[in-house]
Order: structure tokens, then C-alpha cells, then sequence
């Protein structure tokens, strides 16, 4: 067999942009062998469902506006990184199986092995961040009193251009100062390599152990200001309106995060500290991609807002049901034949 090498940048690996048999056939270097086909199958079934449960929940938000708000700012960016994800999956699936081309062009080759190696993890961090950000928010709604979309709108445009963009600043200078490099395996996809421990203790600093950190903090500052409210209102007969409200929004987030946590981090931190395709980085990804699907089935099901939609629609189709049974039960109008002495339907032929 032969080899055919390309150079990428002076401190990446080389990667095969074309493989020959000897006894002519090439070998697509983007195409997977059926054992990288098999791997994926779960976490193909896994996407599919997502795709439908997302298609769902969006269509919600296309046709009824009380859930189109700037409060929900954060939760759309959030599911929008999902939809991102699902598409890379398809789009890397559907390349790596019906690429047939042996000497693709460079740019191509280029583009299918970086992204398929780095947005993956470009989009599990901003998902971390864009969390964070949506728990900083609710946290001075509660313990301030302040709607942050009202009064800080130029505050959240910069927060949302530094979430989105400093990660893929990240990526870029990891690649050029040559702490990462990429790697393709042969049948199998491009991944990322870490030249040194300290590289992917830092990313892993950056990307899970920081934004974790925070997000627990200011989850347990929101349930402290909530308990200690509580004690002060104790000796009221009621409990305020507001109060509750904020009560609610702690704990939804508080179960939201915690089954993400459990689904997410997995695929995080497998992916700093191994290369490849394994039994760890199928597993992990696996798990990821169940979390995807629950995303909008989680959301919707603790914010009241989507309660309150889903009521309506309820309601909505079970009254069409009750109208539908009742306009099939209604009795079709008879005359009577006097000189048959019977009952027949009336007809007008």
C-alpha cells in the first residue's frame, strides 16, 4: 500500500489525503470502515429522536408568542447550540459514509477534519457558559429584584459576543502555539490531540472545572437568599406571590442542572484526556446526545411558561375531539312512508 502525506501547519501531525491498495483501489480517506458505521448507529437513533423532540418544541415557539421573550434569552441560545450539535452529527455521518472521492480537494479535507474535530467541543463549552450566564441573570432577579434584560440589554449583547467568541479564540491560539494538533485514524474520524499534560489540565480547567464551579456558586447563593427570605417571612400567614415565583425558579434550575450535569460533563472531560474512537469516548457521546433529546422535554416541563402552552393546546384538542364525536352522533333526519307503514332516511334521488 501506499501513502500519500500533506502537510497541515509545521506543528500538526501529517495527515493521508490518499490511500492506495496495491492493487489499485483507493481508499477515500474520509470514508468510514463499517466498524466506525456500527459504533455510531446508537448515537444515530439518539439524534433522530432528538431531531423530532426539538422540531416539536420549536414549533411551539413559532406559533404561540407568549413564549417568545427576552427572559428566554438565554434558554434559546442554549437549545440553539443543541440544533447545532444534531447538525454536525448528520452532516459528519452522512460525509464519512457516502464520501467515495480518494484525492478530495484540500480546502474540503481541510474543513470536514477540523470541524468534525473541534466544534464538537467549541459547542459543549459554550453550552457550560451560556448556563452560567442564564444563572447569573435569575440570581439578580431574585436576590435584587432586577430584570437584567430591561435594564443591562448592552451588558447582555457584549456577554453574548464574549461567551461565543472567546472558545473559538481559545481553539485557534491552541493550534498555532502548538498545544493542540490534529489527527485523522485511518476509517475512523479526526480528533484532536494534546501535546502535554498541562494542556489538557488547562482546558479542563477553562472548560469544566471554572464554569462548574461558578454555576454551583451562584446556585447555592440563589438558595441561600431564598431560605433566609423565608425565615425572615415566617411569621406571615402567606407566602407572597414573588416569593414563590423565585422559589420555583431556583429549584427548576436546580433539577434542570443537575440531570445535564450528570449527561454532559462525561463527554467533557473524556474528550481532554483521550484521542480516538473507544469504548469511554462512544459512551460519553452516547450520553451527551440523551441529554440533547431531554433538553426541550426538561425546559418545557418545569418553566410555566410552556405549561401554560401546553394547557392551551390541551385543551384546544380536546375540544375538537368532543365537537368531532358530537357532530357523528347526530341522528340523520327520517320520513315516514304511510303507505309502507315503515321508516326509511329521507333521499333526495
Amino acid at each position: 500500500m501506499s501513502i500519500k502525506y500533506f502537510l497541515m501547519h509545521p506543528n500538526l501531525m501529517m495527515l493521508p489525503i490518499e490511500l492506495i491498495n496495491t492493487n489499485g483501489t483507493c481508499l477515500p480517506p474520509l470514508l468510514w470502515n463499517q466498524t466506525s458505521i456500527d459504533n455510531r448507529r446508537p448515537l444515530l437513533y439518539v439524534c433522530i429522536i432528538a431531531t423530532i423532540i426539538h422540531s416539536g418544541f420549536w414549533l411551539q415557539l413559532l406559533f404561540c408568542p407568549t413564549v417568545r421573550q427576552k427572559t428566554m434569552q438565554w434558554l434559546y441560545a442554549y437549545l440553539a447550540t443543541d440544533i447545532l450539535l444534531l447538525f454536525r452529527f448528520f452532516s459528519t455521518f452522512i460525509v464519512h459514509t457516502v464520501s467515495k472521492e480518494c484525492t478530495p480537494s484540500r480546502a474540503w479535507y481541510f474543513f470536514i477534519c477540523y470541524s468534525e474535530a473541534a466544534v464538537d467541543n467549541y459547542l459543549n463549552v459554550l453550552e457550560v457558559y451560556i448556563l452560567l450566564a442564564l444563572n447569573l441573570c435569575r440570581y439578580l432577579q431574585i436576590a435584587r429584584n432586577k430584570n437584567v434584560y430591561v435594564t443591562n440589554v448592552r451588558l447582555l449583547t457584549l456577554a453574548h459576543v464574549i461567551i461565543y467568541l472567546l472558545p473559538f479564540i481559545s481553539f485557534i491560539l491552541q493550534f498555532f502555539i502548538g498545544w493542540a494538533r490534529l489527527v485523522q485514524f485511518p476509517g475512523d474520524s479526526c480528533d484532536i490531540s494534546y501535546v502535554n499534560v498541562y494542556s489538557e489540565i488547562l482546558n479542563t480547567i477553562i472548560a469544566f472545572a471554572l464554569p462548574i464551579s461558578l454555576n454551583i456558586l451562584v446556585i447555592f447563593l440563589s438558595i441561600r437568599h431564598v431560605h433566609l427570605t423565608s425565615r425572615i417571612n415566617r411569621g406571615q400567614h402567606h407566602v407572597s406571590a414573588r416569593e414563590k415565583y423565585h422559589r420555583s425558579l431556583v429549584i427548576q434550575f436546580l433539577v434542570f442542572y443537575t440531570v445535564w450535569l450528570s449527561l454532559w460533563s462525561p463527554n467533557i472531560i473524556v474528550y481532554q484526556f483521550t484521542s480516538g474512537t473507544n469504548t469511554a469516548t462512544l459512551v460519553a457521546s452516547l450520553l451527551n446526545y440523551i441529554e440533547i433529546a431531554l433538553d426541550p422535554i426538561i425546559i418545557s416541563a418545569l418553566d410555566v411558561r410552556f405549561q401554560k402552552v401546553w394547557s392551551k393546546l390541551w385543551t384546544h384538542f380536546r375540544n375538537t375531539v368532543t365537537c368531532n364525536r358530537i357532530n357523528q352522533r347526530r341522528i340523520v333526519p327520517i320520513i315516514t312512508n304511510q303507505n309502507a307503514g315503515t321508516t326509511r332516511p329521507y333521499n333526495t334521488k
